[in-house]
């Protein structure tokens, strides 16, 4: 017997032990064995040789043997392609929030908003969106009034707005919450019009330009965490004063941040 051959048998018996001793219950797996074949596997040339593929009949077959693993060609690109956790293709949307205006000087705004939306596919949507404000006075209209007698009923105040928005969502993803909990989430961005109910001026409306964006935090198939940044542009005209008597069109705009739950149905029937 030739030393080639008696190599071969002491490598097929050891190979033929490992397997019996698996098929037995044992846990131990001889990874090293494994890595040591794969790595006997040559670099893969970037262009086959004389029109020659890398893929012949015999690296087509399937491993039968250890030794077999030498042959696997790997892949050249792996790519994953996975669906949104919270579908919301042809599903309703009802979100429900607190909403605060964030950048009036003059006014603490705070009250209650929602949509109800349509999603025609993942990407593109359209909205709803409902909004009612109770102001109050800051420490800077107080002391306009009380310290250099200025009148303040002229001071414009956003009481509400309603419009419509067409939701484009490109972005989805996942993120560690504590290292706990993997959760999904989508980004959107948002454009429409409305009108905005206003307090303070001569129109008691105005028409308004809204643009926004925010995250939804799938919480589950049907309900997910929103949060919403909208920004309101509109332009109005306050109450004539004594002072000024004819005022002049002014233009304003509305930071708003909103948090809330929004519930998506009817039940998803893919995933």
């Amino acid at each position: 017997m030739s030393l080639q051959t008696t190599v071969l048998f002491v490598f097929v018996i050891t190979v033929q032990s490992h397997a019996f001793a698996a098929s037995e219950g044992d846990d131990a797996v001889d990874v090293d064995s494994i890595e040591a074949e794969i790595g006997k596997q040559p670099a893969a040339p970037d262009k086959p040789v004389n029109g020659s593929s890398s893929a012949s009949p015999e690296n087509l077959k399937d491993p039968e043997k250890l030794s077999d693993l030498s042959r696997l060609a790997p892949f050249s690109e792996v790519s994953v392609i996975q669906r949104r956790f919270l579908p919301k293709t042809q599903r309703f949307q009802l979100n429900l929030g607190l909403t605060t205006i964030a950048n009036d000087p003059w006014f603490w705004g705070v009250g209650a908003g929602g949509r109800f939306g349509y999603s025609f596919t993942e990407a593109w949507s359209v909205e709803l969106a409902f909004l009612f404000l109770s102001n109050t006075e800051k420490d800077s209209v107080k002391d306009l009034r009380a310290n250099l007698g200025i009148i303040t009923n002229s001071i414009i105040s956003t009481q509400g707005y309603i419009g419509v928005d067409a939701v484009w969502s490109p972005i989805y993803g996942k993120m560690s919450l504590f290292s706990k909990r993997i959760v999904p989430f989508d980004m959107y961005f948002a454009a429409g019009l409305g009108q905005t109910s206003i307090a303070n001026a001569k129109s008691s409306s105005a028409t308004a330009l809204h643009l926004g964006t925010g995250q939804i935090y799938a919480m589950s198939k049907s309900v997910g965490f929103r949060w919403d940044l909208s920004w309101n542009f509109f332009s109005a005209t306050a109450n004539p004063t004594a002072a000024n008597a004819n005022p002049s069109v002014s233009t304003f705009n509305n930071l708003m941040l909103t948090l809330g739950a929004s519930f998506f149905f009817p039940e998803a029937k893919y995933r």
